[in-house]
């Protein structure tokens, strides 16, 4: 709708916005960028564009004309457009900090993450604003440099006020992220486990849930190459025969005592993880944030969902998992991610059949004897 919106700016300003534009030289700047702002803010983008223009051409170095424009095709989506004249605002002032997070975020937006690193870091020194902050973890985490990442990410953390809970939700989540990437998990959960305890907007909450699930997930999976390698070795060890048999199991029998414990361990992080990410998920579900637009709820809740569903999964609470999973695909029916929960349910719903007949006729079999 944006695009079809933008392009009939474009049209209807090449047809009469210039005659407007001519009739309108002799107003100062200023009051075009005015007006052209509250066109802007009204969804009168047409009406935007030939305010910002005609400012321009007045004073073609006016800063708020340059923001505001570059704002305007950000606004639309319009970013190689925006990076031109949001470029040439942050050219004009260089400490702005409004602008230069406007451009940064367009480059990040374009792929261009080096660009948002070079017109961010100037200002990384006392920011005022933590986005700067902010975008540069998103940009060094973009590039997969999780370090980097995790560096400003730690130093957006303690700006950002609990007020701001899309920023904090989603500095909280990008920090986890980038913490998961280079395995210090201990320390992910730490920091998100202490950050629940800041804020209970429900929408900061579902991320923290979501993150812990990620993590509780790397413990699984380490727990099932670690069970695979155990089952691995003792096939192995089965296969063998009289003397083989005894010297391969001696062999072996210290790696299969480290594997059951590596095993152990991972099994008791992941369970313990678990607990938290469902009562985050759970408190978030039960407690939505009245504060936040329908869209952001709707979309936060079928991310709880989906996460809330996964984390009964691998512990192997399969009808909580297929029950929670279900009420997912009714509030996100289309997609990639409901065509895998669909089979997802349906394997679960196989599984638990074959787990309540198995019961039946063990039930069945103690009558009889």
């Amino acid at each position: 709708m944006k695009q079809i919106l933008f392009i009939i700016f474009l049209s209807l300003f090449v047809t009469f916005g210039c005659d407007k534009l001519s009739s309108m030289i002799s107003t100062n700047p200023d009051t075009y960028v005015e007006e052209g702002i509250r066109f802007m803010n009204s969804g009168q983008y047409t009406e935007a564009g030939i305010r910002f223009k005609a400012a321009l051409k007045k004073d073609p170095n006016h800063f708020k004309a340059n923001y505001a424009f570059g704002g305007l095709y950000k606004k639309t989506e319009h970013f190689k457009d925006a990076i031109i004249y949001l470029s040439k605002a942050v050219k004009i002032k260089p400490k702005n900090e409004e602008a230069s997070i406007d451009l940064a975020y367009v480059f990040i937006r374009e792929k261009q993450y080096e660009a948002a690193i070079k017109v961010l870091e100037p200002l990384s020194i006392s920011p005022k604003n933590p986005e700067i902050y902010y975008y540069l973890g998103d940009s060094y985490h973009k590039k997969q440099n999780y370090e980097n990442a995790i560096k400003w990410l730690k130093k957006a953390a303690k700006m950002v006020p609990l007020s701001n809970e899309k920023l904090l939700s989603n500095t909280y989540g990008l920090l986890g992220d980038s913490l998961l990437a280079v395995d210090k998990l201990k320390e992910a959960e730490q920091i998100l486990t202490d950050a629940a305890k800041l804020t209970k907007n429900s929408f900061v909450i579902a991320k923290l849930g979501a993150t812990l699930f990620r993590i509780a997930n790397r413990y699984h999976v380490e727990m099932l190459k670690t069970r695979n390698k155990i089952e691995s070795i003792n096939e192995e060890i089965k296969e063998k025969r009289g003397r083989a048999k005894k010297r391969l199991k001696k062999a072996k029998e210290q790696t299969l005592k480290d594997l059951q414990k590596k095993l152990d361990y991972n099994e008791a992080q992941r369970n313990a993880i678990i607990v938290k990410a469902k009562k985050y998920l759970n408190d978030a579900l039960t407690n939505p944030s009245s504060k936040a637009s329908q869209t952001i709820q709707a979309a936060t809740k079928r991310e709880i969902l989906y996460y809330l569903g996964m984390s009964h999964l691998i512990v192997g609470e399969y009808v909580d998992a297929r029950d929670v999973l279900t009420k997912f695909l009714k509030n996100n029916p289309k997609g990639q991610e409901s065509v895998d929960v669909r089979k997802k349910v349906s394997q679960l719903d196989e599984l638990i059949q074959r787990e309540e007949q198995k019961k039946l006729d063990e039930e069945n079999k103690g009558k009889g004897e």
